[in-house]
C-alpha cells in the first residue's frame, strides 16, 4: 500500500487545526508535526488543541511529549540517531530522514519507515532540491532497496504532477508539505494529490 503522510508547516497555518482534523477524518493519515521554533510549552498547547487526532501524530521536536500525550511516535533528526536506543526506552520511534544512500547503508535501527529526500525541487523551501527524471527516480529507489527493507517514503517537491512517478518507481509512500500548505485550499489540494493513480 502506498502511504501518504502530511508534514505540518514550520509556522502555523491560519486554519491548521481544522485542516488537520478534516484530513485525518477523511483519510486516516499520519501527521508529522515539525515546529523547530516551538518551545516545549508551545508544543504542549499545539498538542492540546489537536487532542482529537493525537494517535495520528508523530513529533519532530520535544520527544518527551510523545509519552505524555500518547502520540503515535517520534521522528529522529540525523543528529539524534546516535541516541536512538536510549530514546527508544521511553517512546515509540517511528521514523528518521536520510539524504544519501550511504547513510541508509549504515543504518542498523528498525524504524517503521524512513524519509528519503529531496526527490524534486522543494515547493516550500527556496533553492532546495533538484529535479530528477523518472529513470533517476527508479534507480534511486532500486539502490535504496538494496540496503534496507524498511519502507522508504519519498519527500521533497512531491505534488499532483509527479506523485505518479514516485508511486510507479517503487517508493512505499510520499510525504507532502508545500503541495498542501502552499495552496489556497489545503484540504482540496491534499485530495487532488491522493486521487492521482
Amino acid at each position: 500500500m502506498f502511504n501518504i503522510i502530511l508534514i505540518t508547516p514550520e509556522k502555523n497555518h491560519l486554519h491548521e487545526e481544522q485542516i488537520l482534523h478534516a484530513l485525518v477524518r477523511a483519510y486516516g493519515i499520519t501527521v508529522h508535526v515539525r515546529k523547530p521554533d516551538f518551545t516545549e510549552e508551545e508544543y504542549k498547547s499545539y498538542l492540546r488543541s489537536n487532542a482529537g487526532i493525537l494517535s495520528h501524530i508523530v513529533i519532530h521536536e520535544h520527544h518527551n511529549l510523545a509519552k505524555e500525550f500518547f502520540l503515535k511516535g517520534i521522528h529522529l533528526k540525523e543528529a539524534d540517531r546516535n541516541s536512538v536506543t536510549e530514546i527508544q526506552k521511553d517512546v515509540k520511534i517511528i521514523s528518521t530522514s536520510f539524504h544519501n544512500i550511504e547513510d541508509v547503508q549504515h543504518n542498523s535501527h528498525a524504524f517503521e519507515y524512513v524519509f528519503y529526500s529531496p526527490l524534486f525541487k522543494s515547493i516550500s523551501k527556496e533553492n532546495y532540491g533538484t529535479d530528477i527524471n523518472e529513470d533517476q527516480l527508479n534507480s534511486t529507489i532500486t539502490e535504496l532497496k538494496k540496503h534496507t527493507n524498511i519502507p522508504v517514503i519519498g519527500l521533497g517537491g512531491i505534488n499532483e504532477e509527479n506523485i505518479v512517478w514516485v508511486k510507479n518507481s517503487g517508493f512505499d509512500g510520499a510525504a507532502l508539505l508545500g503541495a498542501v500548505w502552499e495552496r489556497e485550499d489545503p484540504v482540496a489540494a491534499f485530495g487532488k494529490v491522493v486521487r492521482v493513480k
